[in-house]
């Protein structure tokens, strides 16, 4: 195995910078989001590498953004319905009991 090229890309839509890992494999390229491993290929061509983990990048954010509304909906559904009104007691009652200390 050759040495690793590191490349940062910035997802459009995103606040973040992704760092790609790409190394020479024999014939071909692997490569990988440091952030996100689970985004990995292996290509004949280190463009061909780059543009792939690009593509697949947005893909998982995206599963990401998408996962992050269902939860946040389900969140303030949980919050009208009064489900967290048990635990702002418990904390209050654990604050004026003294239990609590600054951080």
């Amino acid at each position: 195995m050759s040495q690793v090229h590191t490349i940062e890309v910035q997802e459009h839509g995103f606040d973040e910078i992704y760092t790609v890992h790409a190394e020479q494999n024999g014939a071909g390229w692997i490569g990988w989001i440091q952030e996100l491993p689970e985004v990995n290929c292996e290509r004949k061509t280190k463009e061909e590498l780059l543009k792939v983990l690009e593509i697949e990048l947005h893909e998982r954010l995206e599963v990401y953004k998408a996962e992050a509304e269902v939860w946040d909906r389900q969140f303030e559904e949980d919050a009208k319905a009064g489900k967290f009104e048990r635990f702002a007691k418990e904390a209050l009652a654990d604050f004026q009991a003294g239990k609590c200390k600054d951080i």
